[in-house]
Protein backbone atom coordinates (compact mmCIF):
# COMPACT_ATOMS: atom_id res chain seq x y z
CA UNK A 1 0.00 0.00 0.00
CA UNK A 2 1.49 3.37 -1.01
CA UNK A 3 2.00 6.05 1.59
CA UNK A 4 -0.51 8.65 0.23
CA UNK A 5 -3.23 5.87 0.29
CA UNK A 6 -2.88 4.94 3.69
CA UNK A 7 -2.87 8.87 4.66
CA UNK A 8 -6.00 9.16 2.77
CA UNK A 9 -7.32 6.02 4.77
CA UNK A 10 -6.44 7.28 7.69
CA UNK A 11 -7.73 10.65 7.22
CA UNK A 12 -11.17 9.23 5.97
CA UNK A 13 -11.23 6.76 8.98
CA UNK A 14 -10.26 10.23 11.11
CA UNK A 15 -13.42 12.00 9.82
CA UNK A 16 -15.79 9.27 9.98
CA UNK A 17 -14.72 8.61 13.62
CA UNK A 18 -15.23 12.55 14.35
CA UNK A 19 -18.39 12.86 12.58
CA UNK A 20 -20.09 9.49 14.62
CA UNK A 21 -18.47 10.57 17.81
CA UNK A 22 -19.95 14.39 17.08
CA UNK A 23 -23.54 12.43 16.61
CA UNK A 24 -23.34 10.42 19.68
CA UNK A 25 -22.15 13.33 22.14
CA UNK A 26 -25.24 15.35 20.42
CA UNK A 27 -27.30 12.57 21.81
CA UNK A 28 -25.69 12.34 24.65
CA UNK A 29 -26.30 16.12 25.38
CA UNK A 30 -29.72 16.28 24.56
CA UNK A 31 -30.62 13.14 26.76
CA UNK A 32 -29.12 14.38 29.52
CA UNK A 33 -30.97 17.45 29.05
CA UNK A 34 -34.43 15.45 29.08
CA UNK A 35 -32.58 13.74 32.22
CA UNK A 36 -32.37 17.26 33.94
CA UNK A 37 -35.36 18.37 32.95
CA UNK A 38 -37.73 15.10 34.11
CA UNK A 39 -36.43 15.15 37.11
CA UNK A 40 -36.28 18.98 38.08
CA UNK A 41 -39.65 19.45 36.44
CA UNK A 42 -41.52 15.95 37.53
CA UNK A 43 -42.32 15.17 33.80
CA UNK A 44 -44.18 12.16 33.02
CA UNK A 45 -44.13 9.83 30.38
CA UNK A 46 -46.25 11.65 28.25
CA UNK A 47 -45.00 14.77 28.58
CA UNK A 48 -41.44 13.60 28.30
CA UNK A 49 -42.25 12.01 24.50
CA UNK A 50 -43.75 15.11 23.63
CA UNK A 51 -40.82 17.55 24.65
CA UNK A 52 -37.89 15.17 23.47
CA UNK A 53 -38.34 16.52 19.98
CA UNK A 54 -39.00 20.24 21.09
CA UNK A 55 -35.67 20.15 23.01
CA UNK A 56 -34.04 18.68 19.50
CA UNK A 57 -35.26 21.15 17.54
CA UNK A 58 -33.91 24.14 20.00
CA UNK A 59 -30.97 22.51 19.87
CA UNK A 60 -30.88 22.12 16.30
CA UNK A 61 -31.83 25.50 16.55
CA UNK A 62 -29.10 26.82 18.65
CA UNK A 63 -26.16 24.71 16.26
CA UNK A 64 -27.46 26.68 12.97
CA UNK A 65 -27.44 29.82 14.96
CA UNK A 66 -23.92 29.28 16.56
CA UNK A 67 -22.72 28.31 13.24
CA UNK A 68 -23.64 31.53 11.66
CA UNK A 69 -21.39 33.53 10.34
CA UNK A 70 -22.99 35.32 8.24
CA UNK A 71 -25.46 37.44 11.22
CA UNK A 72 -24.26 40.26 13.31
CA UNK A 73 -24.29 40.24 16.87
CA UNK A 74 -28.01 42.23 16.72
CA UNK A 75 -29.40 39.64 14.31
CA UNK A 76 -28.32 36.49 16.08
CA UNK A 77 -29.42 38.04 19.46
CA UNK A 78 -32.98 37.98 17.55
CA UNK A 79 -32.75 34.84 16.29
CA UNK A 80 -31.83 33.92 19.74
CA UNK A 81 -34.86 35.05 21.38
CA UNK A 82 -37.27 34.15 18.23
CA UNK A 83 -35.96 30.27 19.23
CA UNK A 84 -36.20 31.06 22.92
CA UNK A 85 -39.73 32.19 22.59
CA UNK A 86 -40.76 29.41 19.96
CA UNK A 87 -39.39 26.81 22.35
CA UNK A 88 -41.42 28.08 25.72
CA UNK A 89 -44.49 28.49 23.14
CA UNK A 90 -43.87 24.82 22.24
CA UNK A 91 -43.06 23.51 25.70
CA UNK A 92 -45.97 25.76 27.14
CA UNK A 93 -48.40 23.42 25.93
CA UNK A 94 -46.71 20.14 27.03
CA UNK A 95 -46.14 21.82 30.16
CA UNK A 96 -48.31 22.50 33.73
CA UNK A 97 -48.58 25.94 34.67
CA UNK A 98 -46.51 25.17 37.97
CA UNK A 99 -43.85 23.05 35.54
CA UNK A 100 -43.68 26.33 33.20
CA UNK A 101 -42.60 28.51 36.18
CA UNK A 102 -40.13 25.84 37.15
CA UNK A 103 -38.52 25.75 33.93
CA UNK A 104 -38.55 30.03 33.66
CA UNK A 105 -36.51 29.24 36.90
CA UNK A 106 -34.33 26.91 35.36
CA UNK A 107 -33.92 29.35 32.73
CA UNK A 108 -33.38 32.15 34.44
CA UNK A 109 -30.88 30.36 36.77
CA UNK A 110 -28.34 29.41 33.38
CA UNK A 111 -28.64 32.81 32.27
CA UNK A 112 -26.74 34.05 34.90
CA UNK A 113 -24.42 31.69 35.34
CA UNK A 114 -23.40 32.20 31.53
CA UNK A 115 -23.29 35.90 32.51
CA UNK A 116 -21.06 35.26 35.20
CA UNK A 117 -23.58 36.36 38.20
Amino acid sequence: MKPINALKQLIILGTAVFCFTSLAIGQVVEALQMKELTEKLQLNEKQQQALTPIVAQRDKSLKALKEDTSSGKLQKLRKLEAIQTTFKTQAGKVLTADQSKKLEALQAERRAKLMGS
